[in-house]
């Protein structure tokens, strides 16, 4: 992963009236961008503000905020999003985008008169990671005007950082020299906003790319998704599903891992790895960085990018039947496995008429944010029913050691709320219904409840009656009729 760092002097520059032209960042003759489409988030993480700033502003995430949706209007094929007051641990290598105050640039000392310093990470011309860091040392506020130093414009520099995190460098710096009016310029200067110099040079990179894809609706399971901890061995963490119908259905297979750092999961993956498999165990496809996938601008018109660069992704078109995906650690020679939380997810891209039937993912059960959770979005405008199942006992038959003996399930809506909850199935009102359509857990401790689902969001939760622990297995079954 290659590393270039650029900054920009904090000194006064008069700008001279006319322009030659924008400059991007290079490497060695590549041009550098982010693949299109995607949607680049930026964790933010710069105080919760204690005071008002000058232009009204009361924290600089907010002044952050504002001048990332001052390139906004201009990018059509990519997009900023952010976290405010983010719960990442801002790292370089970590391949999250982080916006931070420090004395330091990940241990190395600003230069003399260096306002802010950009590091961009990047692999085949595609970027792969951005950190900006604001010196801390410098006096700071947020104003628009001409500049009155020592004070120094936060919102203006931060809109500079945030050209180079698109790819655009210093125009007064080219070899030729650029004589032009732009906020790009190495010095700051009292030039508060984008100039059109600065929006002709994202709009020269930004404004064509692959049509963004809308998903077509209807009365399906749209996404079917199961976070759980995934180790190494018989532990990692397992996901199965079904295509249902005579048509194949085109779907997007994913991991999300590091990412879900900035949903306060403490122990996540660091760099996960997906496998997807046939009935017969046969290797249908693979994906260690989701970024540097042939198909990785089609999954971003979808807005299925991952959000992070080292986590997973597959777009697979599948044949009607039963499928397996894998989710483990990346390791190699210089890298050792790890273990941590991770998110399967499968989404149906509805390109047929075929449909996503049934998803189950095996994975360690334990405590706090080491459960097994499972999503589920019903689609359409009509409710759905359907069997979820949380089982234990019955994987040993199969060979799994140390499986989570009674598995307690509960399961909730997009609000949170309790829709359902079941410890012993045969205890479940729905009992005579998950017998009837041949969903009945093996083991009378097994979990399982068949509700009928209004279209929207839902979370399935496994844990272990009293706090144990074990392997255990979550399913989600459709079952209106197959197409």
């Amino acid at each position: 992963m290659k590393i270039k760092r650029l900054f920009i002097l904090a000194l006064f520059a008069v700008i001279a009236p006319f322009s030659f032209g924008y400059v991007r960042e290079f490497d060695n003759g590549i041009p550098l961008a982010w693949v299109k489409d995607r949607t680049v988030v930026m964790q933010l993480s710069l105080g919760s503000g204690t005071r008002t700033l000058r232009d009204g502003f009361t924290s600089f995430n907010d002044s952050a905020v504002d001048a990332l949706q001052t390139w906004n209007p201009h990018l059509a094929h990519l997009q900023f999003s952010w976290i405010k007051n983010s719960p990442v641990t801002p790292t370089e290598g970590d391949d999250e985008m982080s916006v931070i105050f420090d004395n330091k640039i990940f241990g190395s000392n600003f230069g003399s008169g260096v306002l802010a310093v950009t590091l961009l990470a990047y692999r085949n011309g595609n970027f792969e990671e951005t950190d900006t860091v604001f010196n801390s040392a410098i006096s700071w506020d947020s104003y628009r005007g001409g500049l009155t130093p020592p004070v120094y414009d936060f919102h203006r520099v931060a809109i500079h950082e945030f050209g180079h995190t698109l790819g655009l460098d210093h125009p007064d710096q080219a070899q030729p020299k650029q004589t032009v009016i732009a906020i790009m310029n190495s010095r700051v200067s009292d030039l508060d906003t984008l100039a059109q110099d600065d929006i002709n040079g994202v709009t020269s990179i930004y404004d064509t790319g692959p049509a963004y894809k809308a998903i077509a609706g209807g009365p399906v399971l749209m996404d079917l998704s199961t976070r759980g901890t995934t180790s190494t061995g018989n532990s990692v963490l397992i996901g199965g599903f079904i295509i249902q119908g005579s048509q194949p259905v085109q779907v997007v297979v994913r991991c999300l891992a590091g990412s879900l750092a900035s949903f306060g999961v403490s122990n996540a993956l660091f760099d996960s790895v997906i496998e997807l498999r046939d009935a017969n165990n046969n290797l249908i496809a693979s994906n260690d960085d989701w970024f540097t996938s042939n198909d990785a601008q089609t999954i971003c018109s979808y807005r299925r990018d991952p959000p992070n660069s080292i986590e997973s992704a597959l777009l697979v078109t599948l044949n009607p039947g039963s499928y397996t995906a894998i989710v483990k650690s990346y390791s190699d020679a210089q890298q050792a496995a790890t273990s941590g939380v991770a998110l399967f997810e499968v989404y149906d891209l509805r390109t047929s008429s075929s449909r996503l039937g049934n998803v189950s993912t095996r994975g360690q059960v334990g405590t706090g944010d080491n459960i097994l959770i499972g999503g589920i979005i019903v689609g359409g405008n009509t409710s759905k029913p359907v069997v979820v199942r949380a089982l234990g006992p019955t994987l040993t038959q199969f060979g799994v050691t140390g499986v989570l003996q009674n598995p307690y399930l509960e399961l909730r809506n997009a609000n949170g709320n309790l829709v359902e909850a079941n410890n012993d199935w045969q205890q479940s009102p729905e009992a005579a219904t998950i017998s009837a359509d041949g969903k009945a857990p093996p083991d009378a401790k097994e979990s399982a409840m068949a509700p009928t689902l209004s279209p929207g969001n839902y979370t399935a939760l496994v844990t272990g009656v009293g706090g144990t622990t074990g392997t255990g297995l979550i399913e989600v079954y459709d079952e209106s009729p197959a197409p």
